[in-house]
């Protein structure tokens, strides 16, 4: 299950549909304050999008990291589509109110009704409210040129995470970067490039019919 929901999580932290000012965000800086308004109006615009995929995983225990490249998409106000390709191949489909993460190498897919549900449900109110769902605390960290890096204290059932840091590119107001980095020292590092916004994505891109011989597998079923 943590493989499955895992997966989701990474790239729902590209999903900042709608985010709003927190409640505490007041308690910063101006500058902090003045940057989630203008990264809202922004997201608030956005109906669909598409993005290339780089993902970087370093283990604590090894030199080598690893690297996965894929492609996303995500339609307003829940759809949404992953793939990563060879040698670690798996797409993440959410649509209609069902999650599947599938698995061709292993012939196995996950298959979970989001509703009754609460963990899944969690996840999901990132769509809505990605920073307030993550962490109970925000900063900003560093800023550079046409980019700004927010540092994110992760909320308590989000425990495996020591810190959370997402770079927003300023010339578009699109996260570029996601680090997520955990307790034991193992990171994960995504690039989003080639960003498409509003270019009309039609519901049947959602759409995922599974190849004859695969195991299904409903782990939070009841």
């Amino acid at each position: 299950m943590r493989k499955g929901l895992s997966s989701i999580l990474f790239f729902l932290l590209l999903s900042l549909a709608s985010l709003g000012t927190p409640s505490w965000a007041q308690q910063e800086t101006r500058d902090l304050a003045s940057l989630l308004d203008r990264f809202k109006k922004t997201q608030d615009a956005i109906e669909d999008f598409t993005a290339d995929i780089k993902q970087v995983k370093v283990a604590s225990l090894s030199n080598e990291p690893v690297v996965s490249r894929g492609r996303m998409r995500f339609k307003k106000p829940n759809q949404i589509w992953v793939e990563m390709y060879p040698p670690y191949p798996n797409v993440t489909v959410l649509n209609k109110g069902i999650l599947l993460i599938y698995f061709p190498d292993e012939k196995v897919a996950q298959r979970y009704q989001v509703a009754g549900n609460p963990a899944l449900t969690k996840w999901l109110l990132f769509i809505q409210n990605p920073i307030e769902t993550l962490g109970k605390k925000i900063w900003l960290q560093e800023e550079k040129t046409e980019e700004v890096v927010l540092g994110i204290d992760p909320a308590e059932d989000l425990a495996i995470f020591q810190e959370i840091r997402i770079s927003i590119d300023t010339s578009q107001w699109m996260p570029k970067r996601v680090e997520l980095v955990e307790k034991n020292g193992d990171r994960t590092i995504i690039n989003y490039h080639n960003i498409r916004i509003n270019s009309g994505i039609p519901d049947s891109s959602f759409e995922f019919r599974l190849p004859p011989g695969v195991d299904i597998i409903e782990p939070m079923r009841r």
